[in-house]
């Protein structure tokens, strides 16, 4: 790992420790995350306590218009629907050979990674991150998306998240 590598991931941190609310720690992930680890885009979807719907509350994506996924039901088709039933996070190198969905033109790689946010076991939302050139997500990718899940899912599990 170099030091440039280190020292993004310590400008996310600062950036997180000096957000003036929950919503400006979602938007410091979602922007700088990606610059960790060299991927384009980030969004950050929390499960609605109500609905169980995952909702879409931060993204990097200057061209999101009218996505479906904004709301995901359990009932669409979604990176995110296999992941919360296989209650596990994903790296996928291609996301049309590994899983059968369509690439969406938007993205230049079919390179995807899903994390799920958890606190206590309890499934809090997920963190997608998407079209990561020069061979996609790794291991390592994980290991650090995974570590800022965690803290997204202790920030959560403390946050009244239908205010959000």
């Amino acid at each position: 790992m170099d030091n440039t590598y280190l020292e993004t991931l310590y400008d996310l941190a600062k950036e997180l420790n000096t957000a003036d609310d929950i919503p400006g720690m979602l938007d410091a992930v979602v922007n700088h995350l990606p610059k960790v680890l060299g991927a384009h885009y980030c969004s950050l979807f929390i499960r609605n306590p109500s609905s169980g719907e995952l909702e879409i509350k931060a993204h990097n994506h200057l061209d999101i218009g009218e996505d479906p996924f904004i709301h995901v039901g359990s009932d669409q088709e979604s990176i995110m629907n296999l992941v919360v039933a296989r209650n596990a996070s994903i790296i996928i190198k291609d996301i049309e050979e590994e899983i059968g969905v369509q690439n969406k033109e938007k993205y230049d790689t079919k390179s995807f990674m899903c994390i799920l946010i958890k606190h206590s076991g309890e499934m809090k939302g997920v963190l997608n991150l998407a079209d990561k050139p020069s061979g996609g997500f790794t291991k390592d990718d994980m290991v650090i998306a995974s570590t800022i899940s965690e803290l997204l899912g202790a920030l959560l599990a403390r946050t009244n998240i239908n205010t959000l």
